[in-house]
């Protein structure tokens, strides 16, 4: 009887090699969250900023993105956006992202699906929204 040795060597280190993969689904940072920018120097005085005269009525965050998430990203992201006279987002634009390639896109969408409720003193425009990526959550600046 003969024996592939070649053959179980191959697959006793495949296994180890797929056991050494696994994450225990924590979020392990590696990279230094960027200080908060102060979003009000990115603004103008007529501009609105996100929580002084934005009332939510739908709303929900963007998700943590899952290549940040496995990579330990961490970051920040200035949303610019209009709100029409109905309390619908409109002109979402990417102000300033860091790092951009992980959570510029999905706070867009998310921002784009907002609703507000009408604002008093009819459209609003050039709000801007700071959107937290930290420690595998997202939350909002203040």
């Amino acid at each position: 009887m003969r024996h592939n040795y070649g053959y179980i060597i191959y697959a006793f280190s495949l296994l180890i090699g797929l056991v050494a993969c696994q994450t225990d689904g924590a979020f392990h940072p590696k990279s230094v969250y960027p200080p908060d920018p102060w979003v009000k120097g990115y603004s103008n005085p007529n501009d609105c900023l996100g929580g002084e005269k934005l009332a939510a009525i739908n709303f929900e965050l963007p998700q943590y993105p899952k290549r940040a998430f496995r990579s330990g990203r961490q970051g920040w992201v200035i949303i610019r956006l209009d709100v029409n006279a109905e309390g619908l987002t409109e002109n979402v634009e990417i102000e300033r992202a860091l790092p951009d390639q992980y959570f510029g896109g999905p706070s867009r969408k998310a921002v784009q699906d907002w609703t507000f409720q009408p604002p008093k003193t009819g459209a609003l425009r050039k709000c801007r929204v700071l959107i937290r990526y930290h420690f595998g959550t997202v939350s909002l600046g203040g």
